[in-house]
Protein backbone atom coordinates (compact mmCIF):
# COMPACT_ATOMS: atom_id res chain seq x y z
CA UNK A 1 0.00 0.00 0.00
CA UNK A 2 3.01 2.28 0.86
CA UNK A 3 4.29 1.70 -2.25
CA UNK A 4 1.04 1.76 -4.75
CA UNK A 5 0.62 5.52 -2.44
CA UNK A 6 3.65 6.68 -3.71
CA UNK A 7 3.36 6.17 -7.05
CA UNK A 8 0.09 7.77 -7.00
CA UNK A 9 1.81 10.77 -5.54
CA UNK A 10 4.62 11.14 -8.18
CA UNK A 11 2.05 10.98 -10.73
CA UNK A 12 -0.30 13.53 -9.75
CA UNK A 13 2.71 15.74 -9.18
CA UNK A 14 3.52 15.05 -12.69
CA UNK A 15 0.08 15.97 -14.51
CA UNK A 16 0.11 18.74 -11.62
CA UNK A 17 3.27 20.45 -13.52
CA UNK A 18 1.84 19.50 -17.21
CA UNK A 19 -1.43 21.37 -16.69
CA UNK A 20 0.75 24.57 -15.18
CA UNK A 21 3.12 24.61 -18.05
CA UNK A 22 -0.02 24.47 -20.46
CA UNK A 23 -1.73 26.70 -19.05
CA UNK A 24 0.99 29.44 -18.88
CA UNK A 25 2.03 28.33 -22.77
CA UNK A 26 -2.07 29.29 -23.41
CA UNK A 27 -2.09 32.32 -21.59
CA UNK A 28 0.39 34.12 -22.75
CA UNK A 29 -0.01 33.39 -26.65
CA UNK A 30 -3.72 35.02 -25.99
CA UNK A 31 -2.43 38.01 -24.53
CA UNK A 32 0.01 38.16 -26.90
CA UNK A 33 -2.21 37.81 -29.98
CA UNK A 34 -4.84 40.30 -27.54
CA UNK A 35 -1.96 42.92 -27.92
CA UNK A 36 -1.28 43.05 -31.60
CA UNK A 37 -4.86 43.09 -32.07
CA UNK A 38 -4.77 45.48 -29.85
CA UNK A 39 -1.95 47.23 -31.98
CA UNK A 40 -3.93 47.04 -34.94
CA UNK A 41 -5.20 50.41 -36.55
CA UNK A 42 -7.88 50.41 -39.07
CA UNK A 43 -9.48 53.76 -41.03
CA UNK A 44 -12.83 53.79 -42.34
CA UNK A 45 -12.07 53.21 -46.33
CA UNK A 46 -14.81 53.42 -49.41
CA UNK A 47 -14.97 50.39 -51.53
CA UNK A 48 -17.24 48.97 -54.09
CA UNK A 49 -20.34 47.84 -52.52
CA UNK A 50 -21.54 45.93 -55.84
CA UNK A 51 -19.27 45.49 -59.44
CA UNK A 52 -19.23 49.03 -61.19
CA UNK A 53 -18.68 49.09 -65.05
CA UNK A 54 -16.22 51.12 -66.69
CA UNK A 55 -17.69 54.19 -67.86
CA UNK A 56 -20.32 54.02 -65.31
CA UNK A 57 -21.06 57.15 -63.21
CA UNK A 58 -20.20 56.56 -59.36
CA UNK A 59 -22.91 57.65 -56.92
CA UNK A 60 -23.62 56.81 -53.00
CA UNK A 61 -25.44 53.29 -53.86
CA UNK A 62 -23.05 51.95 -55.20
CA UNK A 63 -20.03 52.73 -52.17
CA UNK A 64 -19.93 51.65 -48.90
CA UNK A 65 -17.33 52.13 -45.95
CA UNK A 66 -15.58 49.44 -44.14
CA UNK A 67 -12.46 49.40 -41.83
CA UNK A 68 -9.37 48.25 -43.17
CA UNK A 69 -5.58 47.84 -41.92
CA UNK A 70 -3.78 51.86 -42.12
CA UNK A 71 -0.75 49.75 -43.32
CA UNK A 72 -1.76 48.19 -46.16
CA UNK A 73 -3.98 50.89 -47.43
CA UNK A 74 -3.60 51.61 -51.27
CA UNK A 75 -2.34 55.27 -51.89
CA UNK A 76 -5.33 57.36 -53.53
CA UNK A 77 -8.11 55.47 -51.30
CA UNK A 78 -11.08 57.49 -50.32
CA UNK A 79 -12.19 57.87 -46.54
CA UNK A 80 -15.61 59.93 -47.42
CA UNK A 81 -17.92 58.62 -49.68
CA UNK A 82 -18.52 62.44 -50.68
CA UNK A 83 -15.35 62.59 -51.72
CA UNK A 84 -16.37 60.67 -54.62
CA UNK A 85 -19.63 61.87 -55.44
CA UNK A 86 -19.83 65.78 -54.52
CA UNK A 87 -18.54 68.62 -57.42
CA UNK A 88 -17.97 67.06 -60.95
CA UNK A 89 -18.59 63.51 -59.83
CA UNK A 90 -16.35 60.70 -61.26
CA UNK A 91 -16.62 57.71 -63.52
CA UNK A 92 -15.15 54.24 -62.90
CA UNK A 93 -11.98 53.76 -65.84
CA UNK A 94 -12.17 50.30 -65.50
CA UNK A 95 -14.29 47.16 -63.98
CA UNK A 96 -14.51 47.10 -60.17
CA UNK A 97 -15.57 44.93 -58.53
CA UNK A 98 -17.20 44.41 -55.33
CA UNK A 99 -15.41 44.97 -52.05
CA UNK A 100 -12.73 46.69 -54.11
CA UNK A 101 -11.16 49.74 -52.36
CA UNK A 102 -12.00 53.06 -54.86
CA UNK A 103 -8.90 54.86 -55.80
CA UNK A 104 -7.73 58.02 -57.95
CA UNK A 105 -5.99 55.89 -60.60
CA UNK A 106 -9.47 53.74 -61.33
CA UNK A 107 -11.67 57.22 -61.87
CA UNK A 108 -11.97 59.75 -64.08
CA UNK A 109 -13.24 62.87 -62.52
CA UNK A 110 -16.19 64.15 -64.55
CA UNK A 111 -18.94 62.05 -65.12
CA UNK A 112 -20.06 63.14 -68.18
CA UNK A 113 -16.96 62.96 -69.93
CA UNK A 114 -14.63 59.88 -70.96
CA UNK A 115 -11.27 60.92 -72.20
CA UNK A 116 -8.27 58.99 -72.66
CA UNK A 117 -6.22 61.54 -71.26
CA UNK A 118 -6.14 60.03 -67.39
CA UNK A 119 -4.97 57.09 -69.06
CA UNK A 120 -1.74 58.28 -70.39
CA UNK A 121 1.90 58.34 -68.74
CA UNK A 122 3.81 61.56 -68.35
CA UNK A 123 5.41 62.53 -71.77
CA UNK A 124 3.34 60.35 -73.79
CA UNK A 125 1.04 60.93 -76.58
CA UNK A 126 -2.39 58.92 -78.02
CA UNK A 127 -2.20 58.72 -81.79
CA UNK A 128 -4.72 56.87 -83.54
CA UNK A 129 -4.12 54.89 -86.48
CA UNK A 130 -6.53 52.95 -89.30
CA UNK A 131 -6.77 49.31 -89.18
CA UNK A 132 -8.65 47.30 -91.13
CA UNK A 133 -10.14 43.49 -90.25
CA UNK A 134 -6.51 42.35 -91.06
CA UNK A 135 -3.96 45.34 -90.34
CA UNK A 136 -5.89 44.90 -86.67
CA UNK A 137 -5.59 41.28 -86.44
CA UNK A 138 -8.80 40.45 -86.75
CA UNK A 139 -10.09 42.27 -83.75
CA UNK A 140 -8.96 40.85 -81.48
CA UNK A 141 -6.64 43.73 -80.24
CA UNK A 142 -8.00 45.14 -76.87
CA UNK A 143 -7.79 47.89 -74.72
CA UNK A 144 -4.57 47.56 -72.48
CA UNK A 145 -2.88 45.41 -75.05
CA UNK A 146 0.85 45.46 -76.10
CA UNK A 147 1.20 45.68 -79.62
CA UNK A 148 4.40 45.61 -82.65
CA UNK A 149 3.83 48.52 -85.34
CA UNK A 150 4.72 47.82 -88.80
CA UNK A 151 5.16 49.40 -92.03
CA UNK A 152 4.43 48.68 -95.61
CA UNK A 153 5.40 50.28 -98.26
CA UNK A 154 5.46 50.07 -102.03
CA UNK A 155 7.38 53.10 -104.11
CA UNK A 156 7.62 53.54 -108.02
CA UNK A 157 11.76 53.55 -107.71
CA UNK A 158 11.65 50.41 -105.54
CA UNK A 159 10.36 47.08 -104.98
CA UNK A 160 7.42 46.95 -102.06
CA UNK A 161 9.04 46.59 -98.64
CA UNK A 162 8.31 45.80 -94.82
CA UNK A 163 10.07 47.60 -91.81
CA UNK A 164 9.60 47.27 -88.05
CA UNK A 165 8.38 50.63 -86.80
CA UNK A 166 7.76 50.52 -83.40
CA UNK A 167 7.75 47.45 -80.45
CA UNK A 168 5.68 46.78 -77.71
CA UNK A 169 3.30 49.65 -77.41
CA UNK A 170 0.10 50.27 -75.34
CA UNK A 171 -2.76 50.19 -77.08
CA UNK A 172 -5.14 53.03 -75.42
CA UNK A 173 -8.65 52.45 -77.05
CA UNK A 174 -10.03 50.27 -79.80
CA UNK A 175 -12.44 52.43 -81.91
CA UNK A 176 -14.49 54.76 -79.22
CA UNK A 177 -14.00 51.58 -76.85
CA UNK A 178 -11.44 52.69 -73.86
CA UNK A 179 -12.69 49.23 -71.66
CA UNK A 180 -9.88 47.17 -70.07
CA UNK A 181 -12.50 44.86 -69.51
CA UNK A 182 -13.71 44.44 -73.25
CA UNK A 183 -14.41 40.75 -73.70
CA UNK A 184 -15.50 40.60 -77.04
CA UNK A 185 -13.68 40.71 -80.64
CA UNK A 186 -14.81 43.37 -82.78
CA UNK A 187 -14.05 45.43 -86.01
CA UNK A 188 -12.82 48.73 -85.49
CA UNK A 189 -11.64 51.64 -87.73
CA UNK A 190 -8.84 53.07 -85.63
CA UNK A 191 -6.28 51.88 -82.71
CA UNK A 192 -5.56 54.90 -80.57
CA UNK A 193 -1.85 54.01 -79.66
CA UNK A 194 0.54 55.16 -76.49
CA UNK A 195 3.88 56.09 -78.16
CA UNK A 196 6.86 59.15 -77.49
CA UNK A 197 6.19 62.23 -79.85
CA UNK A 198 9.13 60.96 -81.67
CA UNK A 199 7.02 57.91 -82.53
CA UNK A 200 3.76 59.88 -82.83
CA UNK A 201 5.88 62.05 -85.60
CA UNK A 202 6.98 58.29 -87.35
CA UNK A 203 3.14 57.37 -86.92
CA UNK A 204 2.11 60.90 -88.63
CA UNK A 205 4.77 59.79 -91.68
CA UNK A 206 4.71 56.59 -91.91
CA UNK A 207 0.66 57.03 -92.38
CA UNK A 208 0.99 59.24 -95.03
CA UNK A 209 3.50 57.54 -97.29
CA UNK A 210 1.86 53.99 -96.81
CA UNK A 211 0.16 51.14 -94.63
CA UNK A 212 0.03 50.28 -90.98
CA UNK A 213 -0.36 46.77 -89.36
CA UNK A 214 -0.57 45.30 -85.93
CA UNK A 215 0.96 42.30 -84.40
CA UNK A 216 -0.26 41.32 -81.29
CA UNK A 217 2.29 40.09 -78.28
CA UNK A 218 2.46 38.29 -74.92
CA UNK A 219 1.20 40.96 -72.42
CA UNK A 220 4.56 39.63 -70.20
CA UNK A 221 6.72 39.60 -73.31
CA UNK A 222 8.82 42.95 -72.88
CA UNK A 223 11.64 41.24 -75.30
CA UNK A 224 13.16 43.49 -78.64
CA UNK A 225 13.71 42.04 -81.35
CA UNK A 226 16.28 43.50 -84.37
CA UNK A 227 14.65 42.64 -87.97
CA UNK A 228 15.90 44.28 -91.34
CA UNK A 229 14.39 45.32 -93.73
CA UNK A 230 11.80 42.70 -95.96
CA UNK A 231 11.33 42.97 -99.15
CA UNK A 232 9.97 40.46 -102.14
CA UNK A 233 13.20 38.37 -102.24
CA UNK A 234 12.85 37.55 -98.82
CA UNK A 235 9.43 35.57 -98.83
CA UNK A 236 10.73 32.58 -98.62
CA UNK A 237 11.41 30.14 -95.95
CA UNK A 238 15.14 30.70 -95.68
CA UNK A 239 15.76 28.26 -98.94
CA UNK A 240 18.17 29.98 -101.42
CA UNK A 241 16.02 30.74 -104.59
CA UNK A 242 16.97 31.86 -108.38
CA UNK A 243 14.98 34.48 -110.15
CA UNK A 244 14.25 34.63 -113.20
CA UNK A 245 13.82 38.01 -115.12
CA UNK A 246 11.00 38.81 -118.17
CA UNK A 247 12.50 39.02 -121.63
CA UNK A 248 12.10 42.93 -122.73
CA UNK A 249 10.52 43.36 -125.90
CA UNK A 250 13.10 45.61 -127.70
CA UNK A 251 15.98 43.85 -126.04
CA UNK A 252 18.17 41.52 -128.45
CA UNK A 253 17.99 37.44 -127.54
CA UNK A 254 20.31 36.34 -125.33
CA UNK A 255 23.17 33.83 -127.00
CA UNK A 256 22.91 30.78 -126.92
CA UNK A 257 19.17 30.50 -125.50
CA UNK A 258 17.48 29.21 -128.45
CA UNK A 259 15.06 30.72 -130.64
CA UNK A 260 14.00 33.81 -129.56
CA UNK A 261 10.57 35.22 -129.42
CA UNK A 262 9.11 37.65 -132.46
CA UNK A 263 10.01 40.93 -132.26
CA UNK A 264 7.44 43.34 -132.95
CA UNK A 265 8.77 44.69 -136.35
CA UNK A 266 8.53 42.13 -139.71
CA UNK A 267 11.70 40.21 -140.08
CA UNK A 268 13.45 36.88 -139.31
CA UNK A 269 15.42 35.71 -136.93
CA UNK A 270 18.55 33.33 -138.26
CA UNK A 271 20.46 31.13 -136.21
CA UNK A 272 23.73 29.80 -137.16
CA UNK A 273 25.43 27.39 -133.95
CA UNK A 274 25.15 29.75 -131.01
CA UNK A 275 24.77 32.82 -132.99
CA UNK A 276 21.38 34.12 -133.44
CA UNK A 277 21.36 37.23 -136.27
CA UNK A 278 17.68 39.07 -136.89
CA UNK A 279 17.27 39.84 -140.81
CA UNK A 280 14.83 42.53 -141.07
CA UNK A 281 12.37 41.99 -144.35
CA UNK A 282 11.47 44.75 -146.47
CA UNK A 283 8.39 45.28 -148.19
CA UNK A 284 4.47 44.88 -147.03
Amino acid sequence: MRRSSIIMLIAALVLGLVAVLFARTFLGGAKQAGGERAALRTVPTVVAAGDINFGEKITPDKLKIVPWPADTLPVGSFQRIDELTSGEGRAAMRPIITNEILTQQSLAIGANRMSTAPLLNPEMRAVAVPVTEISGVGGLVYPGDRVDVFFTRQPDEAMPYVELLMQSVRVLAVGLDMNVGKDKPGVVRTATLEVTPLQAQKLSLANSVGQLSLALRHFSDESRVRLQTGQVMDLNDGTITRLVRKPSANAPPAAGAGPAAAPPQKGVAVIRGATTKFEPVIGP
